[in-house]
């Protein structure tokens, strides 16, 4: 998947806005493809979301200290979504290669299943803790 690209940045600009505007198009990615990996078997749009936690995560380990507090807890939860997708997609990777041993394929669609209900609930916790929304604020 393509990172979408960062509308009006300026080389010659300050780091701040800059910044924001690359934090804010990873995070404006990250939701957008998180609506649609909410479906249970979304895997693709499932293995989008982990790759756009992953870059938000990247940019806020960078940009963090621009923003404060705010985007620190943002770094945190999309690690945290990073994390239990990537264990996901390692699920769907390898049940096409186990489906001929029912017991381990039986293991795998379980903590599939898991893994998903786990994602879900992450993040609705963090949109009910208002996670995106206050990193939001904090770009402004």
């Amino acid at each position: 998947m393509k990172a979408r690209p960062v509308e009006g940045f300026d080389p010659s600009g300050a780091l701040r806005p800059n910044a924001a505007r690359i934090v804010r198009t990873r995070l404006d990615e990250l939701c957008d493809l998180a609506e649609g990996a909410l479906a249970p078997g979304a895997a693709d749009a499932q293995h989008a979301t982990r790759i756009a936690a992953k870059r938000l995560r990247y940019v806020l380990e960078l940009f963090a200290p621009c923003f404060g507090e705010d985007a620190e807890a943002a770094r945190r939860a999309a690690k945290e979504l990073q994390s239990t997708l990537g264990d996901l997609h390692d699920c769907d990777i390898m049940l096409p290669k186990v489906e001929g041993i029912a017991s381990l394929a039986a293991v795998l669609r379980e903590r599939r299943e898991r893994l998903f209900r786990e994602f879900v609930a992450l993040w609705q916790a963090q949109a009910s803790r208002g996670v995106w929304a206050a990193l939001e604020r904090s770009l402004r």
